[in-house]
């Protein structure tokens, strides 16, 4: 992790500006199918794709569908549609929208999803609700903890930031 290239990587695609069709969404899987056909329409003309399935046996039996990229035959669950082509995410070099966060935009989605399960209004700055009903003490109690340490956390990052900028306003250097 972290070599030469690594990390964000601004103005790549990512994959939820690029429409896709998931395997598990057709329906296909538990059918003795081998390909499925897919149709859309793209600037007024109707593209069609015949993508095939693979079948992989799961540890407690049954078996998992598939599809399989057109250009590298890797076994993917999503294929992306784009340029009138269907390929799989590397094929088409799309990253995932998480790739391209900062540590402090992870952190802020981090206590977002905290505050989303609570049911808390959305916001570190905003005042903190009760606990939901149903929850266990001891899950509230966790996620209480965590939630107040990522805010410590950004608290400290902006006051950070904050003294940077008033550096940098006066002519000093940080």
């Amino acid at each position: 992790m972290g070599g030469f290239g690594s990390g964000r990587n601004f103005g790549k695609t990512t994959t939820s500006s690029v429409r896709s069709i998931k395997v598990k969404d057709l329906g296909v899987c538990g059918r003795a199918t081998e390909s499925v056909q897919v149709q859309y329409e793209k600037d007024g003309q109707s593209v069609e794709h015949i993508i095939f399935l693979s079948h992989t046996a799961c540890n407690y039996g049954g078996t998992r569908c598939w599809f399989r990229c057109p250009y590298c035959s890797r076994n993917v669950g999503i294929l992306y549609l784009a340029s009138g082509q269907c390929a799989c995410r590397h094929c088409f070099s799309l990253v995932h929208k998480s790739g391209q966060e900062s540590s402090i935009d992870r952190l802020y989605r981090k206590v977002g999803k905290i505050r989303k399960r609570l049911g808390w209004q959305q916001g570190i700055i905003q005042p903190d609700g009760e606990k939901p009903k149903g929850m266990h003490w001891k899950t509230f109690d966790k996620l209480i903890a965590e939630h107040d340490e990522i805010a410590r956390r950004l608290f400290g990052l902006t006051h950070q930031w904050c003294k940077k900028m008033t550096n940098r306003l006066k002519g000093e250097s940080a």
